[in-house]
């Protein structure tokens, strides 16, 4: 078996591992708030806006620092350290006993999280180019099915044996994914110290991937600001993943409050996990369907149609009293997502030269995480001050906005746009 294919399988096992074990805990957080005494519904609301602010904080600030030294130690170096860290967290995130522990180990995780992203990385640097595409998305898939059935078994876990125990598995499956790793990944590459910056690459020189032999490089190509100075839809497409994250997070850490809201008399934890996955089954059944339409519509339009509906759809989600009407319609917020994200993956993939593409979407991630922070504050204050259905008012009109942001765009946005900023690239 090919390397790249053997890297491939393991990775897509330890991220579904990862992914499953963290999205056991998340959607119940706010429920652990209130095991931890914070028992207003609206308090519990808060203090898990500013859990989930804390983790992702700190995820924007050291990322930088992660992503040089993996430059220099490998992707496979980084991974086992977040995944050793992150486990060991994990499990003493269940030994708590007080709202500000769990803020401060949250803190803790975001500072020594990154397997996804290194995995990811990996995958990218040590596949052929002509399955790059493929590997990447067969990882992914690995990632979402982990967040569909993670909040499913969350559920059923926190119903059955409490939400402290919920902490212990997690963290064995972190440490149980560090160690497939460990066992089977083998990197091909060589290091040297690289990589993009605001301004410029970190060192003098950049590396070859794989012979580890320096080159001198084009300043504009090693730049973030000489690829927006280029292709100013980038900034605009960063922007756009700020927005749609922080849509998503407003409402997400609190769902499951929202749904306990509902007057669901029995098997509280597990409906609140089943509306929670309901969304990620919507992304799964969706995104390769859209993204073909995208392929051969542009897209942009895709992403327009995508962000239009979302605002129409988070109205109902306000007042609707039966929980399984409130499981069908996030299903279908889902299948909108499925359009978002790719789309959004697939625009940068065209307008960025081919030898910065994981540079640029390592700052595309630094969006999502002040997207994350932005919306899980957000949301927790306005549930806070007005309840939790009022969300769903406020990310719809924030919906709504974005739309005619990107729709007054259109002219740079468009397909043939797109094609003409890609054409033009850069001086060699």
């Amino acid at each position: 078996m090919a390397l790249w294919k053997r890297n491939l399988y393991i990775l897509w096992m330890g991220s579904f591992l990862s992914s499953v074990g963290m999205s056991m805990i998340i959607p119940f957080l706010p429920l652990y708030m209130q095991e931890l005494g914070i028992h207003d519904i609206k308090q519990a609301a808060l203090w898990a806006a500013y859990v989930f602010a804390a983790n992702h904080i700190m995820i924007a600030l050291v990322s930088p620092l992660w992503g040089s030294l993996s430059d220099i130690h490998g992707q496979k170096t980084m991974m086992i350290r977040s995944g050793f860290g992150m486990g060991i967290v994990v499990i003493a995130m269940g030994l708590i006993h007080t709202p500000l522990q769990l803020i401060f180990l949250r803190m803790v995780f975001g500072c020594v999280a990154g397997f996804g992203a290194s995995a990811s990385a990996l995958i990218a640097i040590e596949t052929p180019k002509e399955h790059v595409g493929k590997a990447l998305g067969t990882l992914q898939t690995g990632l979402v099915c982990g967040q569909l059935l993670g909040p499913i078994c969350g559920g059923l876990m926190a119903e059955t044996y409490g939400i402290r125990n919920s902490f212990y598995l997690t963290g064995s499956l972190l440490l149980l994914a560090t160690v497939l790793v460990v066992a089977g990944v083998t990197e091909s590459r060589k290091y040297s110290r690289k990589g993009l910056s605001l301004f410029g690459r970190f060192g003098r020189k950049a590396g070859n991937a794989s012979q580890g032999i320096s080159a001198p490089t084009d300043s504009r190509k090693n730049t973030l600001l000489g690829v927006i100075k280029h292709s100013p839809s980038v900034f605009i497409l960063f922007i756009s993943s700020y927005l749609i994250s922080a849509s998503l997070l407003s409402i997400e850490p609190v769902i499951t409050l929202y749904v306990k809201s509902l007057h669901v008399e029995r098997h509280v934890e597990l409906m609140g996990g089943l509306v929670f996955g309901a969304s990620a089954l919507g992304t799964i059944l969706s995104a390769p369907y859209l993204g073909k339409l995208g392929d051969r519509y542009g897209h942009t339009v895709i992403l327009l149609a995508s962000i239009f509906f979302m605002s129409l759809l988070y109205v109902p989600q306000a007042w609707i009293t039966n929980v399984w009407l409130l499981l069908f319609v996030r299903f279908l917020t889902g299948l909108c997502i499925g359009g978002m994200l790719p789309a959004i993956s697939a625009l940068l993939r065209a307008l960025t030269p081919i030898e910065m593409q994981g540079s640029v979407f390592g700052y595309l991630s630094s969006a999502n995480s002040l997207g994350n922070v932005s919306g899980a504050l957000f949301g927790g204050v306005i549930a806070n001050a007005f309840g939790i259905s009022h969300i769903f008012y406020f990310v719809a009109g924030i919906f709504f906005i974005h739309f005619a942001m990107l729709l007054l765009r259109y002219r740079k946005l468009s397909p043939s746009a797109i094609r003409r900023q890609a054409g033009e690239g850069f001086d060699a």
